[in-house]
């Protein structure tokens, strides 16, 4: 009997569905390009929650010394009473190297039940996810090292 595999949702050993967003450049960003061949961190955000900024120059910092490996942060800024605007200019003041997506309407939060912010996803070049939590990983950088070998175990962090 075939196997369904993973289903799609928001948990460790599920996969994250595939979406198409724009960053604050108007370029299309497509979670399915990745599949195979990225380790992805999907990060939810708002410019006003402190936290989701204090956790910026980590983020900066993994994705700098791994991207060339493999590895793609896709920051989904959230609409929750600002405008690109006020999040270009606070990515920019902030030095964020990766792209800085668009959730306008807010579908994305919906679909992935994102009530607390930040909320943040690492998903393995498979397209399961790997570590969800609030937090990122106290082994942030040895998890993306062990997913960009492919393979990794699965944490939580709520």
């Amino acid at each position: 009997m075939p196997s369904a595999g993973p289903r799609e949702g928001s948990a460790v050993g599920d996969r994250f569905s595939d979406f198409t967003l724009k960053d604050l450049a108007g370029q299309a960003h497509s979670l399915k390009d990745l599949r195979g061949r990225r380790v992805v961190h999907v990060v939810f955000w708002a410019s006003w929650c402190v936290p989701c900024l204090q956790e910026i120059p980590a983020i900066r910092q993994v994705y700098a010394k791994y991207r060339e490996r493999g590895l793609e942060v896709l920051s989904i800024a959230l609409n929750l009473n600002e405008t690109p605007e006020v999040v270009r200019s606070l990515a920019s003041d902030l030095k964020v190297t990766y792209p800085v997506l668009w959730d306008e309407d807010g579908m994305m939060m919906r679909r992935h039940k994102v009530y607390v912010v930040p909320q943040n996803f690492l998903i393995g070049k498979d397209g399961i996810i790997r570590y969800t939590g609030v937090n990122l990983p106290g082994n942030y950088e040895a998890l993306v090292e062990t997913l960009l070998r492919e393979g990794g175990a699965s944490a939580t962090g709520h």
